[in-house]
């Protein structure tokens, strides 16, 4: 995470992105601003308590990230449950255990680097340098002193060039890489052939006593759903600007006020030469070059000479493109007022010192005239009108759902919103609004399903607000035998099917080992003939190439294979020939690419290795219902 802040924060995200600072900072920190009951511990590493409050804030953020991350998506119940809190827990447990084993071996990092890092620091920096105030400020925001953010970042270092220390240190052999792109390129010979369930149903029956006994061993299976319908009003910026009447006077006025955004400024191409100083030797420098300007000495080879601003003289004093509001005020009104290019200035004086300004082009304003821009200032216009309307009747929409929770009618008639309302639907959602996650958890909610009240608010977008109320609720049902009969049949019939051609599958395999034909036992089309595919061929199923490679390879006779596929259908495979890779083949590019996976795959594996062993040596103690 901190790696995350140095290198990507940036302005307002910066204060968001500290307060989502990740489970090691939760390791010192949590305490020094949280209040409560800061006693109840959960867990001890080494004699070390890990705080309950340290936990719930380290789940909270991750909660938060994951929220950040998901979008409109997020489902709070998704992180919500036994398998989430336990992962926060053994994250932070490793964590301590980790920060601890980096002490031991002494690893360090001097305050110098930790003053640079901070000092590198994007989010605490303004304008490209470093701002203490900024930097206090931010990290206050979060609930730290200076003094614990360091001591965190240093933390977080020592755990990171730990955790490289053992994952760099792995290797993969040539051998290995060898004997991998040989697996990797090897081909094979093959044959196959389908058994489809579906057209073995045909000579299967179920009846009513088989399907009764099923559907009473699986009655939690035949279960309707609960479902709700809703009424729902909806305050949208883009609704509110089609009701905005506006007359021609009104958006010319709009677009004289807003030209700049219809028609860009002038610019001026500027060079300079700059003179450092107020005082007469100044003046007196940047007279004398003025006059071998006139002189007909060259602007740019003088500038390059004399200009104290070294970046604009080594272009010839050139400053590209200005506009008004840029530049220092007297710079400004000089440069602006120069009538031809080519032009000098006089000496002009700005809290730099003294400059020389030459003209070197004029960009006269270009955009859109009144008539041109006018459906672009209508469509401006009435969004503008419309998002002061839409912040006005948010507040009453709020205010009037709440003081009237009973209905919708009020809401409706005061802010004249027509009421909608949506087809049943169950938490997995339906259609138009019901899709949108937001509106699916608060029509379930007990607010809105059991007190059968007017929801709170919905923002579905900052331009788009939506209130609900219940409209018909249907609770979950046992579905009776009579409805779902016909499936239970079908079902079976497959299920049957299913057994049938696994049964023929193995028959098959059998006699096709004892040299019966493949064509006397599969019908037209059902054996393909023979192939040569690689591990990554694109025109098989996966699960038929996954097969294949599994089968040893064959000594003297083709070997066979079946297994039941995803879909029901049972294949039967034929390996003739195994083809070894040819790893000249491999370009040095690729067995780079290959030898970096392993040796990273072999570091994760010693490193997850490292804090099992870490485990197994620390006297861990998990007061498991304190975080249930």
């Amino acid at each position: 995470m901190l790696h995350f802040i140095r290198e990507r924060a940036q302005g307002w995200v910066a204060w968001f992105i500290v307060g989502l600072i990740t489970i090691p900072f939760a390791l010192w920190g949590v305490n020094s601003y949280l209040t409560g009951a800061t006693d109840v511990v959960i867990a001890t590493v080494d004699g070390e308590d890990i705080k309950q409050l340290e936990f719930q804030k380290a789940l909270q953020q991750y909660r938060d990230r994951m929220r950040n991350s998901m979008g409109d998506s997020f489902d709070p119940e998704l992180f919500d449950n036994a398998q989430t809190k336990q992962s926060i827990l053994d994250e932070l447990i490793e964590q301590k255990l980790l920060y601890s084993a980096a002490r031991s071996i002494k690893l360090d990092i001097s305050d110098k680097a930790i003053g640079e890092i901070i000092r590198a620091t994007p989010a605490f920096q303004t304008e490209g340098q470093f701002d203490t105030d900024r930097y206090k400020s931010l990290l206050a925001r979060s609930g730290y002193s200076p003094g614990r953010y360091e001591q965190q970042l240093r933390a977080d270092i020592l755990i990171s060039q730990l955790n490289d220390s053992i994952q760099k240190t792995a290797f993969a052999t040539e051998d290995t890489v060898n004997r991998l792109l040989e697996l990797e390129k090897q081909k094979r010979n093959i044959e196959f052939g389908v058994i489809e369930a579906a057209l073995l149903t045909k000579d299967i029956t179920t009846n009513d006593e088989e399907a009764v006994l099923y559907y009473e061993d699986n009655k939690q299976v035949y279960r309707s759903p609960e479902r709700v319908s809703i009424s729902y009003v909806e305050l949208s910026v883009d609704d509110i600007a089609k009701t905005i009447e506006v007359n021609d006077a009104d958006l010319q006025q709009y677009y004289d006020d807003n030209k700049n955004q219809f028609i860009g400024p002038e610019q001026r191409r500027v060079s300079h030469i700059l003179i450092e100083g107020d005082d007469d030797a100044s003046l007196s420098t940047v007279t004398s070059i003025q006059q071998r300007i006139e002189q007909g000495e060259d602007f740019a080879s003088l500038a390059a000479e004399f200009s104290a601003d070294t970046d604009s003289g080594q272009k010839g004093g050139d400053l590209g493109l200005i506009e008004r509001g840029v530049m220092d005020p007297s710079f400004e009104e000089t440069a602006f007022s120069m009538n031809s290019t080519g032009e000098v200035s006089e000496p002009v004086k700005t809290e730099f010192g003294y400059h020389l300004i030459k003209l070197t082009g004029i960009e006269k304003p270009e955009g859109k005239i009144f008539a041109e821009a006018y459906d672009e200032i209508l469509t401006e216009f009435k969004r503008q009108q419309a998002q002061d309307l839409f912040f006005e009747k948010a507040e009453s929409l709020a205010n009037l759902s709440y003081e009237n929770p009973d209905s919708l009618d009020i809401v409706a008639e005061d802010l004249e919103l027509d009421i909608k309302s949506t087809d049943i639907f169950t938490r997995d959602g339906g259609n138009g609004i019901a899709e949108n996650r937001k509106v699916i958890n608060v029509a379930f909610s007990d607010e809105v399903l059991v007190d059968d009240l007017n929801s709170s608010v919905i923002e579905i977008d900052k331009s788009h607000l939506v209130v609900l109320h219940k409209k018909e609720h249907v609770a979950e049902s046992q579905l009776p035998f009579d409805v779902v009969s016909a499936a239970i049949k079908e079902g079976l019939k497959l299920r049957k099917a299913r057994t049938k051609a696994r049964e023929l599958g193995k028959d098959y395999i059998e006699q096709l080992s004892n040299g019966a034909e493949a064509q006397s036992l599969f019908p037209d089309n059902a054996w393909q003939a023979s192939q040569t595919i690689s591990r990554l061929e694109g025109s098989l199923n996966k699960e038929i190439i996954d097969a294949v490679f599994a089968i040893k390879k064959p000594k003297t006779s083709p070997e066979y294979s079946g297994f039941m596929a995803s879909n029901g259908n049972y294949i039967v495979v034929k390996l003739n020939e195994v083809i070894e890779g040819d790893i000249t083949a491999a370009t040095q590019e690729d067995r780079d690419a290959l030898a970096a996976y392993l040796a990273r795959s072999s570091g994760q594996n010693d490193l997850s290795t490292f804090i099992n062993s870490l485990k197994l040596d620390a006297d861990i103690k998990i007061m498991s219902t304190a975080i249930n």
